[in-house]
């Protein structure tokens, strides 16, 4: 099934025998827009979505009925009044990063941090909940986060339709990217060659396979991160499409066989010289 970004009022509309079905399906993808109302008619039902989806009949609504938005702030602060001091109340983070069901929060200044955290999991419906301490860190991108509450920070994030799964605590995962992950997938065409460098855990990979269904030659030096790349070709049936390559880049390169080559790293400018031996006569 492959997915495009479209706007804000478009629905999916099937019949009610069918209608459990799809919403399973549409919130697996992460497609259903959950600022609306799903509209119950006589004998269909709509399910109010992010993006056309192939595969089902696709309406652009007249009208707009808005969902009641939970604010989850103020219940997690109604449930710790009370439980903490009034000055670490104050210090509540209004932010957090949600990937699946693990939660990274900031908690600068909270010294009952186990208990604000499994409030914060308890009301945003997480297993775990990590605190940030220092960013991310090294070559490798790894995060410095601290397991506060649960047993473990491993997750599937789902995201344009792609299932990602990582251990959050080990694992950067940028959610501000998720533009240029979804532009990924729309830039190649169908059977591009495409070596992509940094792979990680197929930031990239993933979405120019599946929506754009390239082959990827997909290297990755990281050995956890590596191992997740493999696990998220699996869960995402692409075997056929992406070759997952462990090691320095620099020394995996192939030679002349890419179409385009991805080099998803800030610092990617001593690494120009490699990826150029990568591409054929004509390459981007």
């Amino acid at each position: 099934m492959s997915c495009m970004k479209d706007g804000s009022r478009l629905a999916v509309v099937v019949e009610k025998e069918r209608a459990e079905e799809v919403k399973k399906r549409l919130l697996e993808i992460g497609a259903m827009d959950e600022s609306r109302r799903i509209v119950r008619r006589e004998n269909f039902v709509e399910f109010p979505v992010k993006w056309r989806i192939d595969g089902y009949k696709v309406i652009e609504q007249s009208k707009i009925i808005e969902r009641t938005v939970f604010p989850p702030f103020k219940e997690i602060r109604r449930r710790l009044q009370g439980k903490i001091g009034m000055d670490e109340l104050k210090k509540l983070p209004r932010k957090w990063e949600k990937f699946g069901n693990v939660l990274v929060l900031k908690m600068e200044g909270i010294k009952e941090k186990e208990k604000v955290a499994e409030v914060y999991a308890s009301v945003l419906k997480c297993k775990s909940v990590l605190e940030d301490v220092g960013g991310i860190e090294g070559v490798e991108r790894k995060p410095n986060f601290k397991l506060i509450y649960g047993n473990d920070a491993e997750t599937i994030h789902v995201e344009n339709g792609i299932k990602y799964k990582f251990d959050v605590s080990k694992i950067m995962f940028s959610s501000g990217n998720i533009d240029e992950r979804i532009r990924m997938g729309k830039i190649v065409r169908k059977g591009e060659t495409v070596i992509d460098m940094f792979a990680g855990i197929g930031y990239f990979s993933l979405p120019m396979a599946f929506h754009g269904r390239a082959k990827v030659y997909a290297i990755e030096i990281n050995p956890v991160a590596f191992k997740y790349l493999k696990e998220n070709i699996k869960l995402n049936k692409l075997e056929n499409l992406i070759t997952p390559i462990l090691g320095d880049c620099r020394e995996k390169i192939l030679e002349g066989i890419a179409d385009r080559i991805v080099m998803g790293y800030l610092n990617s400018i001593p690494f120009f010289k490699y990826a150029l031996k990568g591409l054929k006569n004509e390459g981007i």
